[in-house]
């Protein structure tokens, strides 16, 4: 699972445009995994560790995953059985470059603030917007 938040959250211009998933987006994600996979192992990649740990209360095993470089956390995020994205090109890649045949991949149904923009091509079909 990716949280970002970092700018997302910090700069004010970046935040109107992008806006975040907000806790409850990824409660929901993570129960539609839970029931495919009873008592999956969270893996949780994020810009804002502290933020996670304080708010992502959950009865499944959490790993918080830190003292990476970027690149690094883009290949392991690759290499998990399925994944929770965040509105981030830095999630969708993660989620992409996944070559696990049976992924499941949960990504926002709203990509971004701007009702101007046509994001529909952004989610692959295989993939499951909530």
């Amino acid at each position: 699972m990716h949280i970002r938040r970092g700018d997302y959250i910090t700069n004010q211009n970046t935040n109107e445009f992008h806006g975040i998933c907000f806790l409850d987006y990824y409660k929901k994600a993570i129960n539609l995994i839970a029931e495919k996979f009873p008592n999956p192992t969270i893996f949780i990649f994020s810009d804002d560790l502290k933020w996670c740990k304080e708010n992502i209360k959950i009865k499944y095993p959490i790993v918080f995953v830190k003292g990476n470089k970027n690149y690094e956390d883009l290949i392991m995020m690759s290499k998990c059985s399925h994944n929770i994205i965040a509105n981030s090109s830095f999630s969708w890649w993660g989620a992409w470059l996944n070559n696990n045949p049976n992924k499941i991949v949960i990504a926002p149904q709203k990509w971004l603030n701007n009702p101007n923009i046509n994001y529909s091509d952004i989610i692959p079909s295989t993939w499951i917007k909530i």
